[in-house]
């Protein structure tokens, strides 16, 4: 059996790959709209509250995941570009309390493909060793796939339901 998504590292590049079986506006919406962002982002066990955000380039998104260690990690991102219902870009700026900070770019791209959408979730980080910090820190790639996973999980209980 094949996994669900696939996990791709080059050099100082996460690339996880993902068929979804939710339509590519809903999927872009999972990522823009902070009531859906609640309902699966992050990896397995965490929860999240957005303090601001705004959805726009050059707009901030600012927010907590709760840990399920009882640990709040404050994150705070930039929109460079989005494309709707096509891409997102942001730099995710760190929480600027932990020194180094984990700052690493992300693209997310969405295509419309029979049955769904191709997801591919791109997190470039400054350096091959910053990847490597922030993985052996963080398990920031089993992470990854879980946030894939996650979000995967919940759209698919969104088409169920209609929403």
């Amino acid at each position: 059996m094949q996994p669900k998504i696939a996990t791709e590292i080059i050099n100082n590049q996460v690339i996880y790959r993902r068929f979804i079986e939710a339509p590519v506006e809903l999927v872009f919406a999972a990522w823009s709209e902070p009531e859906r962002l609640a309902k699966w982002w992050g990896p397995d066990g965490f929860t999240l509250s957005t303090q601001a955000q705004e959805f726009a380039k050059g707009g901030f998104w600012i927010f907590i995941m709760h840990g399920p260690d009882g640990h709040d990690y404050k994150n705070k991102i930039q929109y460079l570009e989005i494309d709707r219902p096509r891409l997102i870009s942001y730099r995710h700026l760190g929480d600027g309390e932990e020194e180094p900070n984990v700052q690493f770019l992300s693209r997310i791209t969405f295509a419309p493909v029979k049955g769904g959408t191709d997801l591919t979730m791109t997190q470039e980080f400054p350096s091959k060793a910053e990847l490597e910090r922030v993985e052996q820190k963080y398990g920031a790639i089993k992470g990854g796939q879980q946030h894939v996973e996650n979000l995967a999980t919940y759209l698919k209980t969104a088409v169920q339901a209609g929403l």
